[in-house]
């Protein structure tokens, strides 16, 4: 599988933190945080952490006493082995820290990539790939150019989605039920904290038992989503070139797995899932500054005052007529595993007009990596009819068989290659989107016959106007 682009220089310019809920489970001897059931990301202690590419297998390097003992196997290992393993030395005496700086959480400051200069030794892997794009640019006839056949995923695990996923389902079973706007209706039926326990339960013991069958393979979405983002792709003249709608500015960087690794009355599961975002987004301030023009949109959820938040550029809309303009609320009460908080208000599942509006108005749209190595903006982005750049393979999609549907994207390092070598005004691959919408309906919705699909935004507004 392709190594992509992490990097970057560290996120500038961190917001005040806000007041977190500090959600732990009660201490148990020997009980390690990301053991915790519960839906924030620390169980993706795993592959690509704070990396979102791999490690490759070297035999030129291996772990003292272990003859398969490489970086590649280094990544694969639990948190317990690679917090042992990290610290030791292999072939030649090289830190395993230093040898395998992805699989010990160490990421490279991969910059220069963006600003021009050689890469330090430790993202060389990430120069490769893109000179590796760059060469395959070369080739292509128009920046359009069906982009590679993208391997399957190296896992068979499936990340685990949470609270606002679980409801979403519901609304999408509701609504093929109810054809009617109901809101309030679906509200009631949706929005019980014990579904909501259940459902998490249900889906903990799957993730333990990776042979214990997914009843849902792909992620859907409801009608009242689809035929929104259907509605503003229907009139859209597609005059946004490429978009960002999330959080952007995180704070600095932490060491991930020694974080993981606190004992419990010093670990914050928010303040880790936080840290696991920020990680996994490293690349996305870089990538603005450097490749987002006028025809560009910026919208940073994280801003916290409209009165004091800076501008990048013409391109950054977070703040309209002196009001913030981020989509669905980022703080919202929420119940965890064992039912020790308040009830979830739902409104993060529910279909925002504005949001769609924008992803169907781009030709391309950042999909990076959050709290999980997946993003709901890249399926997000697919049904408004806008086509995803991530840095990964790996953020395709939460398990093997989304990764498999054959969506066709680009890799941060392929959309830098083709606008480098198609430069001036990006243009609108609108063969890769009917051919990933096509799928889309196919595969990911409970709208069993896409025919019945009409483009209408007043279930969409009736649900953002749910309390």
């Amino acid at each position: 599988m392709r190594r992509t682009l992490l990097a970057l220089s560290a996120v500038a310019a961190a917001t005040k933190p806000s007041e977190k809920a500090d959600f732990r489970k009660p201490s148990r001897e020997g009980q390690k945080p990301w053991d915790l059931f519960g839906i924030l990301g620390w169980w993706n202690i795993g592959p690509g952490i704070g990396c979102p590419f791999d490690e490759p297998s070297d035999a030129s390097w291996t772990l003292k006493g272990g003859d398969h003992r490489d970086c590649a196997w280094l990544q694969r290992a639990d948190p317990d082995k690679r917090r042992l393993f990290c610290g030791k030395r292999g072939a030649g005496g090289v830190p395993a820290a230093e040898a395998c700086p992805h699989a010990c959480i160490n990421c490279c400051d991969g910059a220069a990539l963006f600003g021009g200069g050689a890469p330090d030794a430790a993202c060389a892997d990430v120069g490769r790939e893109f000179d590796a794009a760059t060469a395959a640019a070369a080739r292509l006839a128009s920046f359009c150019d069906d982009p590679p056949a993208r391997g399957h995923a190296k896992t068979t695990r499936t990340f685990m989605t949470g609270p606002r996923f679980i409801q979403g389902a519901c609304f999408g079973r509701f609504q093929e039920t109810h054809l009617s706007v109901n809101a309030t209706a679906m509200q009631r039926e949706c929005c019980d904290p014990k579904l909501i326990r259940e459902r998490i339960r249900a889906g903990h013991r799957r993730d333990r038992n990776p042979k214990s069958a997914d009843p849902e393979p792909y992620l859907v979405f409801p009608r009242s989503q689809v035929e929104a983002a259907r509605f503003y792709a229907s009139t859209s003249t597609r005059d946004v070139d490429v978009n960002f709608l999330g959080r952007l500015h995180l704070g600095a960087p932490v060491a991930l797995l020694e974080y993981a690794q606190r004992a419990w009355g010093d670990y914050v599961a928010l303040d880790f899932s936080g840290h696991v975002a920020a990680s996994m987004r490293r690349w996305v301030l870089p990538f603005v500054t450097r490749y987002f023009t006028a025809e560009s949109v910026l919208v940073d959820t994280s801003a916290e005052d409209a009165a004091t938040y800076a501008p990048l550029g013409a391109f950054d809309k977070t703040v309209a007529g002196g009001k913030l303009a981020g989509f669905r609320p980022m703080t919202v009460e929420w119940v965890s595993a064992f039912g020790n908080r308040s009830v979830q208000t739902c409104r993060k599942a529910t279909c925002d007009p504005s949001y769609y509006e924008t992803l169907a108005r781009s030709r391309f749209t950042l999909a990076p990596a959050g709290d999980m190595p997946w993003s709901t903006r890249f399926f997000e982005a697919i049904m408004a009819g806008s086509v995803p750049v991530v840095s990964s393979e790996d953020h395709a999609g939460r398990n093997a068989e989304e990764k498999a549907l054959g969506y066709k994207y680009l890799l941060v390092s392929e959309y830098v290659a083709r606008r480098t070598r198609f430069p001036g005004a990006v243009p609108y691959c609108d063969n890769w989107a009917a051919h990933n919408l096509a799928i889309f309906l196919e595969h990911q919705s409970y709208i069993a016959d896409p025919s019945t699909v009409r483009p209408n935004v007043d279930r969409c507004r009736a649900e953002a106007d749910m309390p």
